[in-house]
């Protein structure tokens, strides 16, 4: 089996909560979104620092988002004069990024989240009207190839974790769009 199928379900389950159901049915909330795109922000920079200190990034010129995001981020904010910060579960996933111990498990989260936005980013960034110049990437292909090259079967585990922090951070937003679950 590949990654990818061996973290289907995970992945399958992080589409269809309603936070991102919320994204493709055009109902989404430009404050929450807001909010979500500076959450973001936060664990991308851990993920390509971490990612740097392992040298995953050697090869992958063009993968870095995490000031785009930033970008993106001051731009939506413009007309908008709410304060935001971090938030418990993102400072979570964020002190266990700084904690991970090998290079194949930062990959993994590289992997879930950067790879995420190469593809899924692609329809998000038709829908969502913002800001997101973070979901465009010169390289695509480019960066698909090296990126799926240098992952293992072996880290199916850590990635779905990854996709398990993804869904818990979803999750803290569907209870804001009135979705407890």
């Amino acid at each position: 089996m590949s990654l990818k199928e061996l973290t289907a379900d995970k992945h399958a389950e992080a589409e269809t909560t309603p936070f991102m159901k919320a994204v493709f049915a055009r109902t989404m909330p430009m404050d929450v979104w807001t909010d979500y795109t500076y959450q973001k922000r936060g664990w991308y920079e851990v993920i390509e620092a971490r990612a740097k200190e392992y040298g995953l990034l050697d090869n992958l010129a063009g993968i870095e988002r995490s000031a785009l995001i930033m970008e993106d981020f001051k731009n939506m904010m413009k007309y908008d004069g709410t304060f935001y910060k971090m938030s418990q579960v993102s400072l979570d996933y964020c002190k266990y990024i700084s904690e991970l111990d090998s290079a194949e498990k930062v990959l993994a989260h590289l992997y879930t989240w950067h790879l995420g936005d190469m593809f899924g980013g692609q329809m998000i960034k038709k829908i969502i009207d913002a800001p997101s110049k973070h979901l465009e990437f010169e390289n695509a292909r480019e960066l698909m190839t090296t990126v799926r090259s240098m992952l293992t079967d072996d880290m199916a585990e850590e990635a779905n974790t990854a996709f398990d922090w993804a869904i818990k951070i979803l999750r803290e937003y569907d209870i804001r769009l009135g979705q407890n679950i």
